[in-house]
């Protein structure tokens, strides 16, 4: 599996991203696109002083707590950091929100950077950083993709000793994300495009169904509060 970087020049709210992927594309790649483009190509930057912050993130997800570094917010189906909201890597005074319909913009560009490069089978992920419980650090996780299958079910398959796995299923839109990221960066890399050549997964360009887990079915279910519980079976 190969990974390669795409730099450009800083992005501006509107611009055209098919227009920006200054590599050629081969059939079966995969483009892994930073969120903050996608949401700056949307227009989603505002003017917002300090004090207008905390307020924007409340509006933008459901504000869980506050932490030492940010707020806690539940947005789109994620536990994210601020609702997605950003300051870094935008002038002074501005902010980026988290871009709007991440899986259906997905698919937009899927289909408009096939046409562009003429090749048949192309995956999309829209990918952003957050954090894991009880790990440091941030890494790279997908919030929309588009033309391959981006969960696969491993289970009742055997392992090397020929038991059948009973829970697995490998999260590989994340996975892709998570290593497009270490190319990307998190400060002033320009690197807002990663192409994925060779990567394991099956093509298709079915309607993707969302990764996100039944709330009983949550590895983590046990540590959630009352209200959080109420919060998301509502």
């Amino acid at each position: 599996m190969e990974l390669i970087p795409i730099k450009t020049r800083i992005i501006k709210p509107k611009d055209d991203l098919v227009k920006l992927v200054s590599k050629t594309l081969k059939n079966s790649d995969i483009l892994v696109i930073a969120s903050k483009v996608l949401a700056y190509s949307q227009g989603r930057v505002m003017d917002a002083s300090d004090k207008e912050f905390d307020k924007i993130v409340e509006k933008e997800g459901k504000k869980l707590f506050p932490t030492n570094y940010c707020n806690l917010t539940y947005k789109d189906g994620h536990l994210i950091p601020n609702a997605g909201v950003d300051k870094s890597n935008t002038p002074k005074g501005q902010i980026v929100l988290w871009p709007t319909n991440p899986f259906k913009e997905a698919e937009r560009l899927q289909k408009e950077l096939k046409a562009k490069f003429k090749i048949k089978n192309l995956g999309i992920i829209v990918s952003d950083s957050t954090c894991a419980p009880m790990r440091v650090g941030v890494h790279g996780i997908s919030i929309g993709h588009f033309g391959f299958e981006g969960i696969e079910d491993v289970r009742h398959t055997k392992d090397i000793f020929g038991k059948p796995l009973k829970v697995t299923r490998r999260n590989l839109a994340d996975s892709l994300a998570d290593a497009a990221t270490i190319l990307m960066g998190e400060s002033n890399a320009q690197v807002p495009f990663v192409i994925i050549r060779n990567a394991p997964v099956k093509f298709t360009n079915k309607k993707i169904r969302r990764g996100y887990i039944r709330l009983k079915s949550d590895l983590y279910y046990g540590i959630y509060n009352s209200a959080f519980r109420k919060f998301l079976t509502r």
